[in-house]
């Protein structure tokens, strides 16, 4: 008990020495405008300045706005960042703006002629954590805080980072239940020793029926897992898909397309099922196809949870914002796809002695083709 007051002591200390250095910031000001209006941005793709409409659209590095000498005659402009930005002003790099900075309008005219055209950069910069205001000291000096107008904004919502976390809290939840309700079939899932060896062994998870209830919750979970990375990685790789089902525009928007695009990743895993069952027979290779089809999921949850690992530390953990990164893991998931195809094919040659051309041509048809398809979509897009 001593421990637990002495540790809210020490928090309420601390507390009080944050405010009382913030207040060093404090100034007693009123808004004059909210400069998010007039942003705009560069866009790569068509080498453009565009007007930034809505913050979601953003990608790049670089922010604009301007302000005409004669505008806001003896106010201040405040800025707010939480990551190091260069601001620059006509070209020149005049400052580094970190945390809450106020400058005199009246001082950067004297200094610049003409328009003012303010730059702000960072490398992972992202728009929600900026703010840019002109605002106005309080005529009212002497009277007590309380008494004159503050402006007290209210956070900004990121809508996809909020459908993105409670992505993730179901899908460790599912991972959770999965692991204490099944965790016989699940650990079975999960051997990555058993899941990449070019050798197939005799175990458990081949005996079982594929279709059976425990199998199509892992189906499912892993369907929820493949629709939340690549949604994940078109919204923070600046990829413009003709397909709108992966562009989420708000919370519950993203949660309905989430919902959709996994129920149309269950429906592929059926149709995956229906192919490896029929080409099996028809190649006669029918001691093979449960083994084949287990093996493909059980290597698409691999894959696709240390996808979502890396894309969740690069962009929460590390803050990494650039688009080309996550349209580069993008490609790279391409390449550890295209290498399941060529395990299997180890995988289906050291299973029986079947000749390369016929156990080929099998694999052509259950693997290649439909991957050949996954990446025409993928890829035929104007990104």
């Amino acid at each position: 008990m001593r421990v637990i007051i002495r540790a809210i002591y020490v928090f309420l200390c601390l507390a009080g020495i944050i405010l009382s250095s913030q207040s060093t910031y404090g100034a007693d000001t009123t808004l004059v405008r909210d400069l998010v209006h007039d942003w705009y941005f560069y866009d790569d793709g068509s080498e453009s300045y565009f007007p930034l409409v809505s913050k979601s659209a953003f990608s790049g590095e670089t922010i604009h706005f301007e302000i005409d000498q004669d505008e806001y005659p003896g106010n201040l402009l405040r800025l707010a960042t939480t990551k190091p930005v260069s601001m620059f002003i006509n070209n020149k790099m005049v400052d580094v703006v970190e945390g809450l900075k106020y400058y005199s309008l009246d001082s950067i005219k004297s200094n610049f002629s003409g328009r003012l055209h303010i730059t702000l950069y960072h490398k992972y910069l992202d728009v929600y954590e900026l703010d840019t205001r002109v605002v106005k000291l309080s005529p009212a000096i002497g009277k007590p805080l309380a008494e004159n107008p503050i402006i007290v904004r209210a956070r900004q919502v990121h809508p996809f980072h909020n459908f993105a976390v409670l992505a993730f809290v179901i899908i460790g939840a599912c991972f959770a239940a999965l692991y204490n309700y099944v965790p016989r079939v699940f650990n079975e899932f999960l051997k990555v020793t058993k899941a990449f060896a070019l050798r197939d062994s005799d175990e458990n998870l081949f005996k079982t029926r594929p279709l059976n209830i425990i199998n199509l919750l892992m189906y499912l979970f892993l369907s929820f897992l493949v629709a939340l990375v690549l949604m994940l990685i078109v919204y923070w790789s600046g990829f413009h898909l003709e397909l709108s089902l992966f562009n989420a525009e708000s919370f519950i928007d993203g949660v309905w397309k989430w919902l959709r695009l996994s129920l149309l990743i269950m429906a592929w895993l059926f149709f995956k099922y229906i192919i490896v069952f029929n080409l099996s027979a028809l190649f006669r290779l029918g001691s093979f196809m449960v083994s084949h089809y287990f093996n493909y999921i059980r290597m698409g949850l691999f894959i696709f949870i240390i996808f979502l690992i890396l894309i969740v530390v690069s962009y929460f953990g590390f803050g990494i914002y650039s688009a080309t990164y996550y349209a580069t893991v993008f490609y790279v998931l391409l390449g550890f796809l295209g290498l399941r195809v060529v395990i299997l094919f180890f995988k289906l040659m050291s299973s029986a002695p079947y000749k390369t051309l016929h156990l080929f041509s099998y694999l052509c048809g259950t693997e290649v083709i439909p991957f050949g398809v996954f990446l025409y979509l993928g890829l035929n897009q104007p990104f």
